[in-house]
C-alpha cells in the first residue's frame, strides 16, 4: 500500500474519465500519462504538477482528508485550430467535474486555473495548447 498522502491514480483517474466523455481522448493511443511522446502529431497530455498542502482531518496530525494536487492538460496538433479545439473540448470537460467519483475516488472539483492558452511551439514546430486545472480530491 502506498504511503499516505500519495497521489496515486491522479492521472489515471482523470486520464479514464477524459477518455469516458469523448472519443477524442483515447488513452495510449492520443492521449498519454505524466509524458508526451514525439507522434502521432495530434496528442494530448495530463501532466501531474504540484498544489497547495492537503488539509488534514481535525485532531490527527499525519491523516489526510481533502488533497490539492494540480494538473497540466496539454494539446498538440500540426494545426493550431486543431490544438486549440482539443484544449477547449478538455476545459470543458474537466470544469465539470464536481462531486464525481472516478475511478473509486471522490472528486469534490477540478476548476480550470485560468483560459487554456499557447504553451509553446514544439521543436517541430507544432502549436502545443495548455490550460492548468486545480483539483481537489477526498482521500
Amino acid at each position: 500500500m502506498p504511503p499516505q498522502g500519495c497521489l496515486v491514480g491522479l492521472v489515471e483517474d482523470i486520464g479514464t474519465y477524459l477518455a469516458a466523455q469523448s472519443t477524442l481522448f483515447v488513452l495510449g493511443t492520443k492521449t498519454f500519462l505524466n509524458f508526451m511522446p514525439d507522434s502521432p502529431n495530434r496528442a494530448q497530455s495530463i501532466i501531474e504538477t504540484g498544489g497547495p498542502a492537503p488539509e488534514f482531518v481535525m485532531g490527527a496530525s499525519t491523516k489526510v482528508a481533502i488533497e490539492h494536487p494540480r494538473i497540466q492538460m496539454v494539446c498538440r496538433s500540426t494545426s493550431s485550430t486543431a490544438a486549440r479545439a482539443d484544449m477547449d473540448r478538455a476545459w470543458v470537460i474537466l470544469n465539470g467535474v464536481a462531486n464525481q467519483v472516478l475511478s473509486g475516488t471522490t472528486y469534490l472539483r477540478i476548476s480550470a486555473v485560468q483560459s487554456p492558452f499557447l504553451l509553446e511551439r514544439d521543436a517541430k514546430g507544432r502549436p502545443v495548447f495548455g490550460c492548468n486545472f486545480d483539483v481537489m480530491r477526498r482521500r
